[in-house]
């Protein structure tokens, strides 16, 4: 098991070397000047940044869902935060189309309003609570539709932008999100052990000292907050949350003190890579980096859903 964290290390970092050459043109991290230094530091390395961080925050939420609900198929988004996020975000867009600050803002304001109103059923119990977020996520898209209907002209290109996954304007500082990124795995950590006996059932977990309902309702906020973070900082990136658990599960166990750390090293590489391919496949245009997540997120899910059964 040490050897493939190693190993998934190695990859970061061979990952962020490829990531910085990438792009409209291949520049030499290690032979850089001028120009080329400002792209490669100032431009494409915060952005680097951002992917990893988000990817990671979205894996770690999509394994702390699962166990949440019970339910393998949950991912960050099944209890209708992005979707809040989505229409907090082009809310703002409303009253001032142009600006990315503002739709950041109005993103993170409707992801806490979403969490708010998740918290709200979480006394339904797991099984009651996801039925309400399915339900509350389908109304935040209703809502959404109608609020892209109003929306004015030369708002729509950045809405649906960031609806799509959008790393190039995200206006939360990188340092806030690396250290939301390492306070989350750390976290992730404290509750690993209480998480393992959760996977045994209410009743066992009870029976050896984890306050169930305690527990429950820190995870479902811890997992909100994190979401919230990352959808606004990128939008709406499907999928990472519900491939990279599942994959790190198959590679490191289920002992969560081993697929939390590595989910959350596993998702950021996963969103490196992706976000590399979108600004690389079209160059000088990008592809929405939430579609490349999608596109290589659906495959291997499906070979991982065959492979255990």
């Amino acid at each position: 098991m040490m050897l493939r964290g190693v190993i998934l290390c190695l990859l970061i970092a061979l990952c962020l070397l490829v990531a910085l050459a990438a792009g409209e043109q291949w520049i030499n991290p290690f032979d850089a000047g001028g120009q080329d230094a400002v792209i490669l530091w100032d431009l494409r390395l915060p952005r680097l940044l951002i992917a990893f961080a988000v990817g990671g925050l979205l894996a770690l939420a999509g394994a702390w869902f699962q166990v949440l609900l019970g339910n393998p198929l949950a991912e960050p988004y099944v209890l209708g935060v992005a979707g809040s996020a989505s229409v907090g975000a082009v809310t703002g867009l409303m009253f001032v189309p142009e600006s990315a600050w503002v739709m950041s803002v109005g993103a993170f304001i409707g992801a806490w309003i979403g969490i708010t109103v998740v918290m709200i059923f979480a006394r339904l119990g797991p099984g009651r609570m996801l039925l309400a977020g399915v339900v509350l996520a389908a109304f935040w898209a209703a809502l959404l539709a109608l609020l892209l209907a109003l929306l004015p002209e030369q708002g729509l290109y950045r809405a649906f932008s960031w609806m799509m996954g959008d790393l190039s304007h995200s206006d939360i500082p990188v340092p806030f999100l690396l250290a939301a990124w390492g306070v989350a795995v750390l976290c992730g950590m404290m509750l690993s052990r209480s998480l393992d006996l959760l996977l045994l059932g209410e009743r066992h977990a009870e029976a050896l000292g984890v306050e169930v309902k305690q527990l429950r309702q820190r995870l479902l906020l811890l997992a909100s907050v994190v979401t919230a973070i990352a959808v606004t900082a990128a939008g709406t990136i499907g999928f990472v949350g519900l491939v990279v658990p599942h994959l790190m599960r198959m590679l490191f166990g289920s002992l969560h003190k081993a697929v939390l750390p590595a989910s959350a090293i596993g998702g950021g590489l996963l969103l490196m890579l992706a976000d590399t391919a979108a600004r690389t496949v079209i160059a000088p245009s990008e592809l929405p980096v939430g579609v490349l997540t999608a596109i290589i997120g659906v495959p291997v899910f499906l070979f991982l859903l065959v492979r255990r059964t």
